[in-house]
């Protein structure tokens, strides 16, 4: 009701301002009647006083009349009453707030008195003293009417006083109200959605709607609101979206550098290729790629996923100081991140360009192995032949003297032995040579060999290989070769065994194994003489690897040859 009293489009300054006027107003109105009613009220009293010393003047002059006193005096008297009777007419009587009833009182006494002021100048003027009561009877009818009057003014001026300052009282109460209703809770509310707007609660909502000050903040914190809500929705989503790009920028990195790590120390193969293709795809949202990876050294490689359908395409070259190892093809429009597909490029070419180079200088520790395995070949054949040499002149010597004992059969046994051993010595050592030149991989290079000893046994020989091929150096393979080539064709002469098992791989603790078991005969304490000069050369080979050999029986059957050494050894 309140609400409806005061139009929602009015000014809360002009509210106030009418409210104040309205106080102010009412407070003039009620000081205005006050001063008017004090001035009509003045007179009363004496007008009342005059009215009253009517009726003394009266009896006055009768009691003149009575006492016979001079006429001077009555005449005094007389002028006393006129002058009383007058100052009444013109001080009530003609006042507008006079009524008619009063106005006729005042004229029954004004003409009483003319009748008695008659006989008061006739011959017979004690006539007036049979008078005299009535007239004052009528005086006091007059006087107590003119102060009944003047009570009515005085309860008028209180009521209207009253409903004034009861009017003054409304209007401040209708103020404070509508300041309640249409300043305070809609404050109340405001400041409520500025502590939920400071909290990050957007969502404001006024149950009020004024087209004034106080409507007009309320619209204007409500639009705020919606202005926040929407620049914060726009922070969240850019602030998801960045961590999104960061998130996927790492694990883009995360990528780079794992897989720059994993072909640092692995051989780069097309499995690992694809698996390396596949996370770029998955990254960069590929739906289509082409990769040609070349090099003059290695295998060619194509890898592709999908289809461009006749789209443009852009080609990213593999390619690392000044050489050209291929191309990596994709969509022009997925190629957003055009920055992470070239890093990718350049270490897969890094990789190609290691794993060349890597061949090269196995190639050419191959070609220095070769120089090397020549030289051993000729330093044991010029020993065998050397002492060959020495035999033969001795059995020259004893041909020429013709004594044919017991020690010349023993020259040409003797002579017939190392020949025959320089010979075996000769075509191990060809066939090892072979072996290095045509691949440069120990696992493959073990399996041809053996494929060769099993022509010459047998006994089933088993292979099992658990190896890295990076962990060793071309020349280190010739030694390992070696040693299991002595190892196995001394089962194969000597052990009278029919399976022989190689193991190479690592222990628990990380070191290299290599071990050679046979369930033959075992190992005796005093082998033979030519099988002493094998197990020399395995020691020398195991010494040059910087390795452990053991050779020794096994505990249930057979013999053990055992070369243990690290990962980390720098010999040979």
């Amino acid at each position: 009701m309140i609400k409806n009293i005061i139009p929602s489009h009015q000014s809360i300054i002009i509210l106030i301002g009418r409210g104040m006027f309205s106080i102010l107003a009412l407070a003039s109105m009620l000081t205005f009647i006050s001063l008017v009613a004090l001035s009509l009220s003045l007179s009363d009293a004496a007008s009342i006083n005059k009215a009253g010393a009517l009726r003394m003047q009266s009896y006055q002059i009768a009691y003149n009349l009575s006492r016979d006193e001079s006429e001077i005096l009555r005449q005094q008297h007389i002028n006393t009453f006129n002058q009383s009777l007058a100052h009444i007419k013109n001080n009530i009587v003609d006042n507008w707030d006079i009524t008619s009833k009063l106005k006729t009182e005042f004229m029954d006494v004004n003409d009483r008195w003319q009748t008695q002021l008659d006989i008061l100048h006739s011959n017979n003027p004690k006539q007036f003293l049979d008078n005299v009561d009535s007239f004052v009877l009528k005086i006091d009818s007059f006087v107590q009417h003119l102060q009944d009057h003047s009570e009515y003014k005085v309860k008028i001026i209180t009521l209207i006083k009253g409903l004034g300052i009861g009017l003054i009282f409304a209007v401040c109460i209708i103020t404070i109200r509508l300041m309640q209703v249409q300043v305070l809770k809609p404050l109340q509310q405001i400041f409520a959605a500025s502590n939920q707007i400071r909290k990050g609660e957007f969502n404001v909502s006024f149950d009020f709607f004024y087209e004034n000050e106080i409507g007009s903040l309320a619209s204007n914190i409500s639009h705020m609101a919606q202005d926040l809500n929407k620049l914060y929705s726009t922070l969240e989503q850019q602030v998801d979206a960045k961590t999104k790009q960061l998130k996927e920028a790492k694990d883009k990195i995360n990528f780079l550098y794992t897989t720059s790590q994993k072909l640092h120390v692995t051989h780069l193969n097309a499995d690992m290729l694809e698996q390396t293709l596949q996370s770029v795809s998955e990254l960069n949202g590929l739906n289509f790629y082409k990769l040609v990876l070349t090099g003059s050294e290695v295998e060619t490689i194509y890898l592709n996923s999908g289809f461009d359908n006749g789209e443009q395409t852009i080609d990213l070259k593999l390619e690392l100081e000044e050489q050209s190892f291929g191309t990596l093809t994709v969509l022009k429009r997925e190629a957003n991140d055009q920055e992470h597909l070239r890093s990718y490029c350049r270490i897969i070419s890094r990789a190609q360009h290691r794993s060349q180079s890597n061949l090269e200088a196995q190639r050419s520790l191959l070609m220095e192995e070769r120089a090397v395995i020549a030289r051993e070949l000729h330093d044991s054949l010029a020993q065998a032949l050397s002492y060959l040499k020495i035999q033969v002149a001795l059995l020259k010597r004893h041909l020429k003297n013709q004594e044919i004992t017991s020690a010349t059969n023993d020259i040409v046994d003797e002579i017939d032995t190392n020949l025959k051993l320089s010979y075996t010595q000769l075509r191990e050592l060809l066939n090892t040579f072979r072996l290095t030149l045509d691949d440069a991989n120990l696992s493959v290079a073990i399996s041809i060999m053996l494929t060769q000893l099993r022509q010459r046994t047998k006994s089933k020989i088993h292979l099992s290989y658990e190896l890295e091929e990076h962990l060793f150096k071309p020349n280190q393979h010739i030694h390992i070769l070696q040693i299991i080539r002595e190892a196995v064709l001394n089962s194969i002469k000597h052990a009278n065994s029919n399976e022989i098992m190689i193991d190479c791989g690592t222990n628990k603790n990380g070191t290299i194994k290599v071990s050679i078991s046979d369930n033959g005969d075992g190992i005796t304490a005093n082998p033979t003489k030519s099988n002493h000069y094998g197990l020399n050369i395995m020691g020398e080979r195991a010494s040059k690897l910087g390795a452990k050999l053991e050779i020794k029986n096994n505990i249930t059957k057979g013999t053990l040859v055992l070369l243990t050494f690290d990962r980390e050894n720098k010999h040979a």
